[in-house]
């Protein structure tokens, strides 16, 4: 070929890490396919270079950049030159794919250590080579999953860690804790959740108070419903069909983790009373009930003379607006009436102390019990191990009396961890907690909006109704029906009437409303 005949080519190049400590660089592939150009009287006219990229699929920046290349460039390019079949290609459906590809543009495909040549014996060679590459990557593919599947089953973590861990590398156990602080947070997601707390409302919570992932990027909603389900924070791997204890401490109590697992698995849904999405503005928003129709008020704010003003309204029956500033001090002063009286949490705190007292000797005989069953599974693994060794068994019945004999020892370890945190129960928040059932509405008024819609779902589990002035007669958690001489205000409810919207104003007087945020009092 003379050099007026001379005719474009482009040169494609691919490393990933192991390719590089093997020798097969950038610089090496680039300069044997430029060598290969120039003897096969080729002009480069560009060259693409992939750095770190699997040849697995397609679906890569630099391959996809010469193609488009390729398309649009086809009278200058003829050729595309590669150092190896495998460098553009693993998957032989891939390559053929993309030889078609070129061909229908009039390029050729050229291998600068490989024989290509355009005949029966040179298509049947690259077919061959590039079926070759696939079988390789599968043999290395199938090579990694067995290590890691006998890594999993040795109880190490061979993923990037979670959320609350990190990885361990090189060293046993596989995955140890985050810093206490982190931890601390992971921790608080289950105890939110397992307590009411709406599983978004806990994410935007413990978002704020500084939950991270390990990116240093804020979790998203579905990474964190994820998170509560993942059973490596109850110290098991679940991989490759298998359930195994993990070498590493888990971070979550089993019993608390199945509560959690409890609350995502319930339907899907409204609720008969569903609470709204926390506001610090509007705390009750979804817990007061309109007078009428029964119906959740929602809320908002207005304008109106220069200032906004904030109101709890029905959008159902559209008939009342209550002041902000009127519903949650009548709230507190609610909450403070059903507050209990010193006498009774005295009463109460005895009673605590006696039946305390006699659970303690209950649940020391109920862990003995435990105990000594924990200490049979146990040797009952060891035994099952034993005739293992042995070939006693066969592998398959082993691993299916492993996992039985595991789950039975999980469950009774969980059924001891219970009884010993309730030999422990902490007096000092017993009493603290009894504290706070006398004074509800002041705790209600200095919490943040999180506890405070807590506290509302515990004493008014479906909501309270309010006329304008008080919170009628509602059902009460039984701690609070301790109470003696609550006073039923259900007589007084009175149904406002008049087809405009009623606005109750200070002192629950009602106001006529008149328009563009003005209203007059009622005589």
């Amino acid at each position: 070929m003379s050099e007026t005949t001379r005719q474009g080519a482009a040169i494609y190049t691919r490393v990933s890490s192991k390719d590089q400590i093997g020798g097969y660089s950038l610089d090496m592939q680039e300069r044997t396919c430029r060598e290969f150009a120039e003897r096969s009287s080729y002009d480069v006219l560009r060259v693409f270079e992939e750095q770190g990229e699997s040849a697995k699929t397609a679906d890569r920046t630099e391959l996809q950049a010469m193609q488009k290349y390729v398309a649009h460039n086809a009278d200058p390019v003829k050729a595309v030159i590669v150092y190896k079949v495998d460098r553009l290609a693993r998957n032989a459906l891939d390559h053929g794919i993309l030889r078609a590809e070129f061909a229908t543009h009039g390029v050729q495909l050229l291998s600068a250590t490989e024989n290509l040549d355009n005949n029966p014996a040179g298509r049947f060679a690259e077919t061959a080579l590039a079926a070759i590459a696939q079988y390789d990557n599968e043999v290395r593919a199938e090579r990694a999953r067995e290590g890691m599947k006998d890594a999993v089953r040795a109880g190490r973590y061979v993923w990037p860690a979670p959320i609350g861990y990190r990885n361990n590398k090189g060293s046993l156990p596989s995955i140890v804790p985050d810093p206490p602080s982190t931890v601390e947070l992971v921790r608080k997601a289950w105890t939110l959740v397992a307590s009411g707390v709406n599983v978004y409302e806990a994410r935007d919570q413990l978002v704020k108070e500084g939950l991270r992932n390990h990116a240093g990027g804020i979790p998203g909603r579905h990474a964190f419903r994820e998170m509560l389900t993942c059973e490596t924070y109850i110290g098991y791997i679940n991989a490759f069909d298998m359930r195994v204890r993990g070498d590493f401490e888990p971070l979550i109590n089993v019993e608390l983790f199945r509560d959690v697992e409890r609350v995502l698995g319930r339907p899907k849904g409204p609720a008969k009373h569903p609470y709204m999405r926390a506001n610090p503005d509007f705390p009750l928003r979804g817990t007061v009930l309109c007078p009428h129709c029964g119906q959740p008020l929602t809320a908002a704010w207005s304008r109106g003379r220069g200032r906004k003003y904030g109101y709890y309204r029905c959008t159902r029956c559209k008939r009342v607006a209550f002041r902000k500033e009127n519903v949650e001090p009548a709230f507190a002063n609610c909450l403070n009436e059903l507050s209990l009286r010193p006498s009774v949490i005295s009463l109460v705190d005895k009673n605590i102390d006696t039946n305390l007292s006699k659970r303690g000797k209950c649940s020391e005989q109920a862990r003995r019990r435990l105990e000594t069953k924990l200490d049979e599974e146990r040797n009952r693994k060891h035994q099952i191990v034993e005739k293992s060794l042995t070939d006693t068994l066969p592998d398959d019945v082993v691993r299916s009396l492993l996992q039985e004999v595991d789950r039975d020892i999980e469950e009774i370890e969980a059924g001891i961890q219970k009884y010993k945190e309730g030999q422990h129960t902490d007096l000092d928040k017993v009493k603290a907690g009894l504290a706070l059932l006398e004074q509800l509405g002041t705790l209600w008024q200095k919490t943040d909006v999180v506890i405070q819609k807590r506290l509302q779902r515990f004493v008014f589990p479906k909501g309270a109704i309010f006329d304008g002035s008080g919170f009628g007669t509602t059902p009460l958690p039984s701690c609070l029906q301790l109470k003696e001489g609550i006073i039923s205000r259900k007589g007084r409810l009175v149904r406002p009437t008049g087809l405009e919207p009623v606005i109750y104003g200070s002192g629950g007087h009602r106001l006529i409303q008149l328009g563009h945020g003005r209203a007059r009092r009622q005589v």
